[in-house]
């Protein structure tokens, strides 16, 4: 939420509580995060759902609620979800084996 704040130019208690919901934007605010997420106001405000269109169909459902996790996630979570990822292809278990790897490791 820092990282957020920050890149929208609010003090950081003020970001805190609009999230927590205890504060809310003026609607020069509001139309600025609506900008900065990429979303509606209604959006922000709780109003609308996001559109179907934002649903993922890659073909693969594990990528797909993926995907939908990230579309939840607000700037921040986005950056951690990804240092995971990439994490996880640091781990040997976890990595795909090519087939000249498989090979060598037969012969």
């Amino acid at each position: 939420m820092r990282q957020v704040a920050q890149e929208l130019g609010l003090p950081y208690t003020t970001y805190v509580n609009y999230e927590k919901g205890t504060r809310e934007p003026n609607s020069e605010t509001l139309i600025y995060l609506a900008q900065f997420f990429n979303t509606s106001i209604d959006y922000i405000l709780g109003v609308e759902k996001p559109p179907a269109s934002a649903k993922a169909d890659t073909g693969d459902k594990r990528l797909d609620g993926i995907i939908d996790v990230y579309n939840e996630l607000n700037e921040a979570g986005k950056d951690d979800l990804a240092k995971h990822a990439e994490h996880l292809t640091y781990i040997p278990e976890y990595k795909k084996c090519d087939s000249i790897s498989q090979e060598s490791q037969i012969g």
